[in-house]
């Protein structure tokens, strides 16, 4: 799928829609609440439809623009108590839009205040995901660190069955800590991407989507990639380029996303080709990210001292030295949710 501007544009129109509508809701029910509110609303409208039009008559002086203000602003900060006294926030009645920094028109303001042709961050991760057609990284309602539970990996030490001396739980805890860490040190050049490993359903995928959504407040761009996915979509890039046609955008997306999550790294069809695209891929990232954030996340249930024999020896030691290894361990947590439905139905 590839989106045009006029669809980015309806996107956006619905977010500034959707926002206005829930703050109409709420200025309603407070009005029912709290009726003075309602009038000061009313007396701050007239003041300024009537201080505009002796804009347009009179051209007034400082000192006069200075008593408008003043009595507008007395009026806010009336409302505002009004507001905290009833056990709500002063900003109760403002309009929250999806993304701060642009008010949900997709691009940044210029020095007047009005939506200039910079795109903001939104702008762009949106149209990285209606590109891909990938749903939102949030979409479940369940995804993100406050939904992290250690109580899902068993807290005893058993090195036969997990193969580390400390607990499954001991070091899920600490990997979530580490998770954190890159968060708060994304921007930094010398930061090191991430490698999860570990058997199916110990988490893995969950934590790198909970680092997207983080990164993703941050105002940064995130792809998220089965590994499968990713080799397909290069492989047609370059197939349409060896045919003296440019890549798509798609292809670049994937190079220069600042936050590139490749799922399940090892499931996609062996070929040296694709191998090879792997390494490059790599080494891009690895360069561009001297200069601007431009991370990787690999998450594979091959163990890191067997990538090697998966991939070159090239790629295993691109990774290995440049991706701080977590490693999880456990039960699967998917099989232990189902259990648990199960139990109370």
């Amino acid at each position: 799928m590839n989106p045009n501007w006029s669809e980015l544009k309806r996107e956006f129109q619905q977010r500034r829609e959707t926002a206005e509508e829930a703050r109409d809701k709420r200025r309603r029910a407070i009005y029912g609440l709290i009726p003075e509110i309602e009038c000061l609303d009313r007396k701050i409208a007239e003041t300024g439809i009537a201080f505009n039009r002796e804009l347009i008559r009179l051209n007034p002086d400082a000192e006069t623009i200075r008593e408008f203000e003043k009595n507008i602003n007395t009026m806010i900060d009336k409302k505002k108590k009004l507001l905290t006294n009833n056990g709500y926030p002063e900003n109760y009645l403002d309009i929250v839009y999806t993304c701060k920094d642009c008010n949900d028109t997709g691009f940044l303001t210029d020095s007047e205040g009005k939506p200039g042709v910079v795109p903001c961050h939104c702008y762009r991760q949106l149209l990285v995901e209606r590109f891909y057609d990938i749903s939102n990284l949030n979409s479940d309602g369940q995804t993100g660190f406050e939904f992290f539970n250690e109580l899902y990996y068993p807290d005893i030490k058993a090195p036969d069955t997990y193969g580390i001396q400390e607990s499954p739980r001991s070091r899920a805890i600490k990997i979530k800590s580490k998770c954190l860490d890159f968060v708060n040190n994304f921007e930094k050049a010398d930061f090191p991407n991430l490698l999860f490993t570990g058997p199916t359903g110990v988490g893995k995928t969950f934590l790198s989507k909970c680092i997207a959504l983080e990164i993703l407040k941050q105002g940064h761009t995130v792809l998220y990639l089965p590994a499968s996915a990713m080799f397909d979509i290069i492989y047609r890039s370059k197939y349409r380029f060896n045919n003296e046609e440019m890549p798509d955008d798609a292809y670049r997306f994937i190079l220069d996303a600042e936050l590139l999550i490749i799922d399940d790294l090892g499931t996609e069809s062996p070929s040296a080709a694709k191998y090879t695209e792997l390494l490059t891929l790599l080494n891009y990232r690895s360069a561009k990210n001297t200069k601007a954030p431009c991370k990787t996340i690999l998450s594979t249930n091959i163990e890191p001292e067997d990538l090697h024999i998966t991939y070159s020896e090239r790629i295993a030691s691109r990774i290995l030295g440049e991706f701080d290894i977590l490693s999880l361990v456990g039960d699967d947590i998917r099989i232990i949710k189902r259990l648990n439905q199960s139990d109370k139905t």
